[in-house]
């Protein structure tokens, strides 16, 4: 089969398969085949999908059928944990897929359409090949990348697949990182998030560690900031995470999921830490650094969870003023332990338990993000987009009671899409300012003038040392 000229890529789940996608949208590109961003001008589609919960499941078949439905005579690929899994029922159930295959295996992919084949053989999570990353192409604005730094799962929660997906940790060999981001730095990346399965055990097999990762990461000349995301709780000790911390371009800003804060949940769930010791921990790290950013991720209706197991989360969460908060609902995963619990909560019991999470939340958040307020933050643009799809949060910041002034909300064709240190790309919220004359990819400073829960607004201010 001659493969056509140009490819898309939709990604369902996190930023880890976002990293996939773009290793295996690289493999197309070393064959000569031009990586669009829009899907009506590519003649492949590759469906990268989720397979996490039950909610993420749905949303990977809800975007199969509708792919199908709209692909004409372009060639579909279906790709992810999902297909890991499920891969022979997926090809059965939807002959209108051109091509099934499970995680990694990039270059199996290509090979396979160029033979004309329908299937991939699915490996092993282990013998899974994941070379090849440092020359991808990006999914992100230019200026920023996830960097992947592990594979897989050595911890055994009780509710969650991954390691049945992904199998065991595969740290990356430092130097081998560093060779990615220094590569990434050429073609402009200037900010990089480091993502895996579980952070903080990076190098555990390996005999490396996250410290001296992000040590040599600092190295990188033209890098800016290096964003920690998705550390396990309890097993980087305290004078270590200050050391982290510490290292220059490493951003004050710590994501990690808790996923609970009750003594009986936190045992069902095979979580082996104590959240009265990270109340703690994250009081120490705030004590050291009052503006530290701290994001985590809240499970909420995991089997026999009762109203004090509630309480727990809501009076560690006022302990600890998080700044940025997920939740997601519990659904029992096969292979799981938690799935042979017979316990269930009622859905509107769970509904109501986030809705007073996130009423809290919003409080908390709101809090940290008025102290801001007056204060000049470091910034990077992000994106520079028409005003009129940022009217509804630019109102939202005008009815927290700011008194500053919003006037170029009236004069301004674009608005100017940034982040500070506070905020990790499409996770947290977003810094506006007037467009006029930004670009993406452009580092200034600005002064914050309103905020939200989430967002804020800002004025450029100019340094006396840039000399303007």
């Amino acid at each position: 089969m001659n493969l056509r000229r140009t490819v898309y890529a939709a990604t369902l789940g996190c930023d880890k398969n976002l990293v996939d996608s773009e290793a295996l949208l690289g493999r197309f590109a070393a064959r000569g085949i031009a990586v669009t961003a829009e899907p009506e001008d590519a003649d492949i589609w590759i469906l990268n999908t989720c397979g996490f919960i039950e909610a993420a499941r749905r949303d990977s078949i809800d975007a199969i059928e509708r792919m199908i439905e709209e692909k004409g005579d372009r060639l579909l690929v279906v790709t992810g944990c999902l297909t890991q899994e499920r891969g022979d029922e997926i090809r059965a159930a939807y002959p209108g897929i051109d091509l099934v295959s499970g995680i990694g295996n990039f270059d199996k992919v290509v090979e396979s359409l160029e033979l004309g084949d329908d299937r991939v053989p699915v490996s092993r999570p282990e013998d899974v090949r994941y070379e090849g990353l440092r020359d991808r192409p990006l999914l992100t604005p230019a200026h920023l990348a996830f960097v992947k730094i592990s594979e897989g799962c050595n911890f055994r929660c009780s509710f969650c697949r991954i390691p049945l997906i992904r199998g065991d940790q595969r740290s990356r060999r430092i130097d081998e990182i560093r060779d990615e981001v220094g590569r990434l730095t050429e073609r402009g990346v200037r900010e990089v998030m480091l993502v895996s399965q579980n952070t903080s055990d990076f190098g555990r097999e390996t005999g490396e560690n996250l410290l001296d990762l992000v040590a040599s990461l600092a190295d990188v000349p033209e890098l800016e900031r290096v964003r920690l995301h998705y550390l396990y709780p309890g097993l980087i000790p305290l004078p270590v995470m200050r050391e982290i911390l510490a290292t220059d371009k490493v951003v004050p800003y710590l994501d990690m999921p808790i996923q609970h804060a009750s003594p009986t949940v936190l045992k069902a769930m095979n979580r082996p830490f104590r959240s009265d010791e990270l109340v703690q921990f994250f009081g120490a790290l705030r004590t050291d650094d009052p503006e530290l950013v701290l994001r985590t991720t809240v499970l909420l209706g995991f089997p026999g969870e009762q109203e004090e197991d509630i309480e727990h989360v809501l009076d560690f969460l006022a302990a600890v003023q998080f700044d940025h908060v997920g939740t997601y609902r519990y659904s029992p995963e096969s292979g799981t332990s938690g799935a042979a619990m017979e316990i269930t909560n009622d859905p509107e019991d769970v509904a109501d338990a986030e809705s007073r999470l996130l009423d809290l939340q919003v409080d908390i958040a709101l809090d940290r993000q008025r102290r801001r307020l007056g204060d000049v933050h470091r910034l990077v643009v992000d994106q520079v987009e028409d005003m009129e799809g940022w009217r509804d949060v630019l109102e939202d910041l005008t009815e927290q009671g700011n008194d500053a002034d919003l006037g170029w909300v009236d004069t301004a064709p674009t608005v100017a899409v940034c982040r500070s240190a506070h905020q990790a790309y499409e996770m947290d919220g977003v810094v506006l300012m007037d467009g006029r004359g930004r670009t993406p990819g452009e580092w200034l400073d600005g002064r914050w003038t309103a905020v939200s829960p989430f967002d804020a607004a800002a004025h450029p201010v100019t340094r006396p040392e840039d000399g303007r």
